[in-house]
């Protein structure tokens, strides 16, 4: 079966929306960096191993609701006692996201 006429190139699609390129090229942005580098050299928040990961609170998720765990505790593929295995039965185990950013503030020495 032919085409009667070919087919019209659409026009690309944005990698980025606006919004998000706006956030990159700000000032918040910078702020996250910097604070994602600091809790980067802080001890696994459950362990205390080294070195860790930043890991990202989802909920509002934002590069300052961030906390420090080790391969072990961060990743799916270490198993049950790794956050992204089982969200809930972690935060059952070693305690609420609130808790753990507290955890962090304090470590950072910074005022809850």
């Amino acid at each position: 079966m032919k085409r009667g006429k070919p087919l019209k190139a659409k026009a690309p699609m944005r990698k980025r929306s606006r919004k998000r390129e706006a956030y990159l090229a700000g000032p918040e942005r910078e702020a996250g960096k910097a604070h994602m580098g600091r809790v980067a050299q802080l001890p696994c928040i459950v362990c205390g191993a080294w070195p860790t990961e930043v890991h990202h609170d989802p909920d509002p998720r934002s590069d300052m609701r961030v906390i420090p765990l080790c391969p072990r505790h961060h990743r799916r593929e270490f198993g049950p006692q790794a956050l992204h295995y089982n969200r809930r039965a972690f935060h059952e185990q070693h305690g609420s996201p609130e808790n753990m950013m507290r955890w962090v503030d304090e470590m950072l020495g910074r005022d809850v």
